[in-house]
């Protein structure tokens, strides 16, 4: 199961607002968020919530290996966590909005 390591196909949102990181390919609030964090050890992560993932498209998120592009940390208990915060988030659909709206 290749997980990690590689660009995943970025073409279905192309023509959204992603801001993704230029080292890694990620979210550019995630690796900002991991860095320093249990010294790559990707047993050790936190638990980096939404805001990590958040773009400045409205209620987009990229979840899942993607999420962490090439960053060789990321764990599929990681993308479940995340689908499950962003699940949690549309129960309270205000955690969904960008900051400051």
């Amino acid at each position: 199961m290749a997980l990690t390591g590689y660009t995943g196909d970025a073409s279905l949102y192309r023509q959204l607002q992603v801001h993704e990181c230029y080292a890694t390919g990620a979210p550019r609030n995630l690796p900002a968020a991991l860095l320093g964090s249990a010294a790559g050890d990707c047993l050790a992560q936190p638990a980096v919530g939404i805001d990590a993932l958040r773009n400045p498209e409205p209620y987009f998120f990229i979840l899942g290996a993607k999420s962490y592009g090439r960053l060789n940390t990321f764990l599929p208990r990681t993308g479940y966590e995340q689908v499950d915060q962003l699940a949690a988030a549309y129960a309270d659909e205000s955690e969904l909005l960008p900051a400051g709206t």
